[in-house]
């Protein structure tokens, strides 16, 4: 399993998730995308593991833009995903919401398929993120 860093993940499940929609669609999913990354460099990054985060620390000592996505891999994305989609983090809109459910749904099933997550070691994150989408299906402000 070659390691791909989180950044080049979502650029190419974005890319691969955008073709044949319609325009409101891709603007929708432009906005969970950023919200993901915010979330991702902003409060999945206070809750890696203490090497992880001396790592990033260290990464972000060199001022680079998104540290978290440079240097975290898919099981830390993976990691990241049940929190995501629990408050606060659900984004207001209704539409938009609905949409990062279904991203954050998909995601965890691409970086399975695309065995980019050994699924023994990940399972119980892919079974989290199933669960959070339901309970944030299921959420009053829906």
């Amino acid at each position: 399993m070659d390691f791909l860093d989180a950044d080049t993940i979502l650029r190419r499940f974005f890319a691969s998730s955008s073709h044949a929609r319609h325009p409101e669609s891709l603007l929708r999913y432009e906005r969970v995308q950023d919200h993901l990354r915010s979330y991702l460099e902003d409060v999945a990054a206070t809750r890696l593991a203490p090497e992880d985060r001396e790592l990033l620390a260290l990464e972000r000592q060199f001022g680079t833009d998104s540290p978290y996505a440079r240097i975290m891999g898919a099981p830390a994305l993976l990691h990241a995903l049940p929190d995501f989609l629990a408050q606060p983090h659900l984004l207001p809109d209704f539409h938009d919401r609905l949409a990062q459910i279904s991203v954050a749904s998909r995601l965890a099933q691409w970086l399975c398929s695309r065995q980019l997550v050994e699924r023994e070691r990940s399972w119980s994150d892919v079974v989290l993120t199933r669960a959070a989408a339901e309970q944030a299906r299921r959420s009053p402000a829906m």
